[in-house]
């Protein structure tokens, strides 16, 4: 072989290790981005509200690469305490369910909690006000509400006097209702009377038979102490004069109405479902809103998801999930399983359109236009644990110096 053909040989030799080395190179990139966009992210999400599991797995199957881990909680107050103490601990969740009764300003302080645009978010543009009030706080948004509920009065349909009313409309008739004898062969004994029974959430039911929609009022510490008075002394009389309800027995209010035992009870809305799918047909009960006592307008209950520091990949995890809450079938779906009045008003119109609601889902949707705006104050928490002491106090002791106690809740109020 001559020369010439060495050297043609080697050319070629060198162009195709060339080509092949090219060739390599770009493989591996290629893989290198690939396994980069198959790499799954895990997140943490802390929930206090029941019934999740349904929409973690359909956001998991929407987003194959983000691996969600949940913690259930059987309280807010309990998520609270240990958020706050695994915020020291450096080892907090991306995303905490938040309510709207208290808890903000601490958050804020801690500076853990990461400030949300819901304009950036799809839908976020229609989230209702009186949503979004809960969670903004010095001058940002710290949370993106995701639904809610109002106070509602369930009671059994045969303690209406008059059923032609279809709810009651002072809080005189809940009483004389409450204070009906028992149906014979009733499972409750006692006073022999239906009783009232009043859910868990104490201070935010106080707020609802005392809250004016009026700014000065809420403002003005004696406007508002005359109106906490009158309610926890109505609340007072309940126990101690016309005996219709008994006293520190509200974690199993819920309970007693669905078994029964009781024939009037004020919770949420959100609790229609569960009460629609235990009572079954054991007997025929209602709902109605609260009649007034010394309230004007309505504080519901919102649930909003806190977005926490962390890594960039997780926190763009994190805020596909909170996306995904504001979508509008999750927001349609949360109505109609949870019970949930969707955050987006838009939504909020579409369902009032459609004509396949029960007369109460219909009153619950339409008193969204009656719910107030209050946004969070800096003393929330301390509040919410003094007015929840207080109430215990008042249903074990009905000589508690009310107008002490409540000078010291609101004295300092100052509408912050």
């Amino acid at each position: 072989m001559g020369l010439k053909q060495w050297t043609l040989w080697g050319i070629a030799a060198l162009l195709i290790f060339t080509v092949g080395a090219f060739y390599s190179m770009n493989m591996n990139q290629a893989s290198g981005v690939n396994s980069e966009s198959d790499r799954t992210t895990a997140i943490s999400i802390w929930l206090y509200s029941e019934g999740w599991e349904t929409y973690v797995n359909e956001f998991k199957q929407l987003h194959p690469n983000i691996d969600v881990d949940v913690r259930n909680f059987r309280s807010s107050e309990q998520l609270f305490t240990e958020l706050t103490a695994s915020i020291s601990a450096n080892a907090a969740p991306q995303i905490a369910e938040l309510h709207s009764y208290y808890g903000l300003s601490q958050l804020v302080d801690t500076k853990a909690v990461i400030p949300v645009e819901h304009a950036l978010i799809e839908g976020g543009n229609q989230l209702h006000p009186t949503f979004t009030a809960p969670f903004h706080y010095e001058g940002n948004d710290w949370a993106v509400p995701f639904g809610g509920g109002l106070p509602l009065i369930y009671y059994r349909q045969e303690l209406l006097k008059h059923p032609q009313e279809k709810a009651f409309t002072s809080w005189d008739q809940i009483v004389q209702a409450a204070q009906q004898p028992l149906s014979e062969g009733s499972e409750l004994g006692g006073n022999g009377h239906w009783g009232l029974a009043i859910d868990n959430e104490l201070p935010w039911f106080v707020d609802n038979l005392s809250f004016t929609s009026d700014s000065a009022g809420e403002k003005d510490s004696s406007v508002k102490s005359s109106r906490v008075y009158s309610a926890l002394s109505a609340w007072s009389d309940w126990i101690h004069l016309s005996g219709i309800m008994k006293p520190l027995v509200h974690r199993r209010a819920a309970s007693d109405f669905i078994n029964g035992k009781i024939g009037v009870f004020l919770s949420s809305s959100e609790m229609l479902p569960t009460v629609e799918r235990y009572i079954g047909g054991k007997f025929q009960f209602d709902a109605g809103r609260i009649p007034t006592l010394a309230q004007q307008g309505i504080v519901p209950e919102i649930h909003g998801m806190a977005l926490m520091q962390a890594a960039p990949a997780k926190v763009q995890a994190a805020q596909s999930f909170i996306a995904y809450l504001l979508l509008e079938q999750t927001q349609a779906s949360l109505w109609r399983s949870k019970g949930l009045i969707p955050s987006r008003s838009d939504v909020m119109v579409k369902l009032q359109e459609e004509d396949v609601w029960s007369q109460r889902q219909k009153m619950i949707l339409d008193s969204a236009r009656m719910l107030a705006v209050k946004p969070p104050s800096a003393d929330d928490y301390e509040r919410w644990v003094s007015m929840t002491t207080l109430v215990e106090q008042l249903e074990q002791n009905k000589d508690v110096n009310l107008n002490k106690k409540i000078e010291e809740i609101y004295g300092s109020h100052n509408g912050k």
